[in-house]
């Protein structure tokens, strides 16, 4: 009796989005109905619904089995939980073109990053910001060299030859995501090697995306590699080099701080933008977090106004990561797509390669001053997943958002090198 009292307590105790878990399990319910009898429109209240009730009550999973939340935790289990339940067909179709819509068309992810990119940014102290940079992009590149490498030697062994193993693993993978990388790319292969694009894209997408779901799970095992062995890592902090880092003062948010930030967060974004129409080859994020870094480096913004950036990028981070991660297993995470093309021998290689370029880039991280395990991430598994929504992905599974400047900014750089690398490859050898 006694026993049966103790989980009914718990079960009280439990709450998800707030929620005694009686109440949330009503809303759910709500939801649900509301998904099978098609009350899902386009707009932003019921796609919000969606999200938010499905996503936290993923990342509650996630964070509550007992094996789940050792090996994987809340953040997995969030894209990789939507992914099957997308790919199984339990999500009806007006739900998930209403979510497809929200996700990717009107901008949530759009809106969720910007807030991200200028929270974390000013949440840096300034001198570090450049430290970490300057030795950040090598680390990233040399990585990328070696896993490209190995690549094409896994190329031969799939027979698709070493040629064939960079064009149409290594680089897609590291190509900065689909919309900004493997999509561009190809385009540039059609072009030189006259077949359809489609036809490439097909070829290319599922090193994309399996890479992008491997780098998640390792995420998630590095978390825990780094409570087993505290010395590998700084716990979100990436540069290990014994000079002083400025801490920033407790964040004491008011309403109308968290509306100053968000227009603020708005505002970089739109510069970015406008400078991407007159400079196309930088994309958006990268001019963004360039006019942050610039901004934040001449102190152009008072105290003031840089507190109130990084107080709503930590509203976004609290209220909305789980309905993020969810919205990219729902739309962006084709499991069917992976399943199609998927054997234990790419699988093998995909592994392989996120792994190699992750163990190099700890390893140069730790020679350069970085933290292996945060250099691991940010210079690792950063440059093989899907940009923006594949690095909040990454770092909310390795619990350390903290690294999402130095994340951008490798995905931004080794994106566009990558790009540049597969056109000129694919012109040589076709």
């Amino acid at each position: 009796m006694e026993e049966h009292t103790g989980i009914g307590n718990k079960i009280r105790t439990v709450k998800i989005l707030g929620l005694p878990l009686p109440l949330y399990l009503a809303v759910l319910a709500l939801t649900v109905a509301c998904m099978a009898a098609g009350c899902i429109p386009k707009n932003l209240v019921p796609a919000f619904l969606v999200l938010m009730v499905i996503g936290e009550g993923l990342n509650t999973i996630g964070n509550s089995v007992p094996v789940v939340k050792t090996y994987l935790g809340g953040s997995v289990i969030c894209i990789l939980g939507a992914a099957v339940i997308e790919a199984a067909g339990l999500l009806p179709r007006q739900t998930f073109e209403t979510l497809d819509y929200f996700v990717n068309d009107s901008g949530f992810l759009i809106f969720y990053i910007a807030a991200l990119i200028t929270g974390s940014l000013f949440n840096i102290d300034r001198n570090l910001l450049i430290r970490a940079t300057v030795k950040l992009l090598p680390v990233a590149v040399c990585s990328l060299f070696v896993g490209v490498l190995l690549s094409g030697v896994m190329g031969i062994l799939l027979g698709e030859g070493f040629w064939g193993g960079i064009l149409y693993v290594g680089v897609p993978m590291t190509s900065g995501g689909m919309t900004a990388g493997t999509v561009p790319l190809s385009s540039i292969y059609s072009h030189a090697l006259g077949v359809d694009a489609g036809e490439i894209l097909t070829k290319m997408a599922p090193a994309t995306v399996l890479g992008n779901c491997v780098a998640i799970v390792f995420g998630a095992l590095l978390h825990n590699l780094g409570k087993k062995y505290p010395s590998l890592t700084g716990n979100g902090m990436l540069v290990n080099d014994g000079k002083p880092v400025r801490q920033m003062p407790p964040m004491k948010p008011t309403f109308a701080s968290l509306c100053t930030g968000m227009v603020i967060a708005f505002a970089f974004y739109q510069l970015g933008a406008l400078l991407n129409r007159f400079v196309t080859v930088i994309p958006t994020y990268a001019w963004m977090i360039i006019a942050v870094v610039v901004i934040k480096g001449f102190g152009v913004m008072s105290e003031e106004l840089e507190d109130a950036a990084r107080e709503w990028g930590q509203f976004a981070i609290k209220s909305w990561t789980a309905a993020a991660l969810t919205g990219i297993g729902f739309t962006l995470i084709d499991l069917n797509t992976i399943m199609a093309t998927l054997t234990p021998l790419y699988l093998a290689a995909v592994v392989l390669i996120v792994a190699v370029i992750s163990l190099t880039a700890a390893i140069l991280g730790k020679l350069v001053g970085f933290f292996p395990l945060e250099s691991a991430i940010a210079a690792g598994m950063c440059t093989t997943n899907m940009g923006g929504s594949g690095n909040v992905a990454v770092l909310s599974s390795a619990h350390r958002m903290e690294l999402l400047p130095f994340a951008q900014i490798v995905t931004r750089s080794c994106g566009a090198l990558m790009l540049t690398i597969g056109g000129v490859l694919v012109s040589m050898v076709s």
